[in-house]
């Protein structure tokens, strides 16, 4: 039995102990251990801030890894390790007397920031990881998170952060490391969901393929978007050519929404999947930045030009996305517009052609029918906005439970209007579109919002809708009747909900 041994340092010495550990672990002479920090590892070490120190952990036993070693890389004649190197994350100086003190676990936990794993797959040696966000040193973005339980030096720690990984290009190509990612995202953070193998990954895609499924090919969109369904989500792709100017605003309303979604990259003989997960702070420039949204659909686009309404889209705002990328270290930035910038030149054609956007299985009303619903409705619906008047609109998917949690916790809201919200019945899932101003925006206010069930596919007879709130009247689908009940309700400013995504 091999027995684990601990090495601590400072994180400017993370050459030295990566190198030796390479050497002394993985049987890599010198030369091989410096080339392959400094082409593979040392760019997930250089975004950390300066003050971490490193844990390392050897023989470590890597669920992930030891998947692909026995259903893979045991069978090869090569003698490929079974055992990974973990290295943990901690912001600040930490000694190893500290670990067995129990008056130094909750000093330990506040300054535990996750793991990388460096796995005996060369070249491509980044395994599972889970770092915060919190430990870079720029993390001035929003992104979906989740908790995850861990060890150190045999004691607990839990992080709040996004899995990545490199693919191996044998039993992970870019897509099936994409789906695992969302799938342990996914399985941590919901109980319907639960984490996937890459072992599982192949067995499911086994039914619709037509040739071995390992040395990995890759997987195109259909494939990915077939096994997040048999993983239990009620998947929907869309395309940039079908939903052409309204395409990029789908996927940052999704992003909104907390939901990470595959994102397609093609360009050329290009092709590669990743994952959307969050959006840098939207400033002031961005929002005054953004330009009045016009319909592609006519008689919209009429009836705004005829009553000289201007309407901004929120999500039409130009910002950094985040993205889990797997040829990049975790939490990369770039814009939908040059999606791969931060590549060779060979890529910078690549554009964004499709996304999957992974949702839960009840929810019929996809985002660009509850968009459309909303447009008509403040147009020339029951009560319709004014002649000449302006809205800036932000539309999301929010759970009702934690929709209405915050709404009973919001203090610039009137009683009368939390009691109408709270006693109101709802689905799991809504859609909610907050109605504000470029100025009430800055301030994360705003003066309406429009609730529509996400489980209500006729948007016929106004049928989506539950609550809408603005323009001084509160209306309300009233289900006995079929009808729409519209009563006078004074309205003042509020602020925006900001549950869906981790603000860091």
């Amino acid at each position: 039995m091999m027995n684990i041994s601990i090495y601590l340092e400072p994180i400017h010495k993370a050459e030295e102990l990566i190198v030796k550990l390479l050497k002394d672990e993985f049987d890599i002479d010198s030369s091989d251990a410096h080339s392959l920090y400094e082409h593979e590892i040392s760019k997930h070490f250089v975004k950390l801030i300066d003050n971490c120190f490193l844990l390392a952990e050897t023989n470590y036993v890597d669920k992930v890894y030891r998947d692909s070693y026995y259903h893979y890389y045991s069978s090869k004649l090569g003698d490929y390790k079974r055992d990974c190197i973990r290295i943990s994350i901690f912001e600040g100086v930490i000694l190893q007397s500290d670990f067995g003190d129990s008056n130094k676990q909750a000093k330990l936990q506040d300054q535990y920031r996750g793991f990388i794993v460096l796995r005996p797959t060369f070249p491509y040696i980044i395994g599972r990881s889970i770092i915060s966000p919190l430990v870079l040193k720029n993390h001035d973005f929003h992104c979906c998170t989740a908790v995850f339980n861990t060890t150190a030096n045999a004691q607990k720690f839990i992080v709040r952060g996004f899995p990545h990984s490199s693919q191996d290009t044998e039993t992970n190509s870019c897509a099936e490391t994409t789906i695992w990612a969302l799938m342990e995202y996914f399985g941590n953070k919901y109980t319907e969901y639960k984490p996937v193998l890459s072992s599982k990954i192949i067995q499911t895609l086994n039914i619709v393929s037509f040739e071995r499924q390992i040395p990995s090919k890759g997987l195109n969109i259909y494939q990915m978007s077939f096994a997040l369904k048999e993983f239990g989500f009620g998947t929907r792709i869309y395309s940039r050519a079908e939903y052409d100017s309204e395409f990029d605003s789908l996927l940052s309303c999704y992003i909104e929404s907390g939901i990470p979604v595959i994102i397609a990259l093609q360009g050329g003989t290009i092709g590669h999947a990743l994952l959307a997960i969050g959006h840098e702070t939207v400033e002031d420039n961005m929002i005054d930045a953004i330009t009045p949204y016009f319909s592609t659909n006519k008689q919209l686009q009429d009836d705004i030009i005829h009553k000289n309404i201007t309407i901004y889209d929120y999500h039409s705002s130009v910002k950094d996305f985040i993205f889990i990328d797997d040829n990049h270290p975790g939490y990369q930035r770039a814009k939908l517009s040059s999606p791969a910038t931060h590549y060779p030149a060979e890529w910078h054609n690549c554009a964004i052609t499709y996304f999957i956007a992974p949702l839960y299985t009840k929810i019929y009303l996809e985002a660009y029918e509850a968009k459309k619903w909303i447009l008509h409705f403040l147009v020339s619906g029951l009560h319709p906005l004014p002649n000449h008047s302006e809205v800036l609109l932000k539309l999301f998917l929010a759970s009702s439970h934690s929709f209405k949690d915050e709404i009973a916790k919001n203090d610039t809201l009137e009683s009368d209007f939390k009691d109408v919200v709270l006693e109101t019945s709802m689905p799991r899932f809504i859609w909610v579109a907050e109605l504000s101003t470029k100025e009430l925006m800055k301030q994360n206010r705003t003066n309406g919002v429009i609730i529509l069930d996400a489980t209500e596919a006729n948007t016929r007879f106004n049928k989506p809708l539950i609550i809408a709130w603005y323009e001084g009247a509160l209306i309300k689908f009233d289900f006995s009747s079929g009808k729409l009940e519209k009563v006078l309700f004074p309205l003042s400013v509020f602020t925006v909900f900001q549950h869906n995504l981790k603000i860091l």
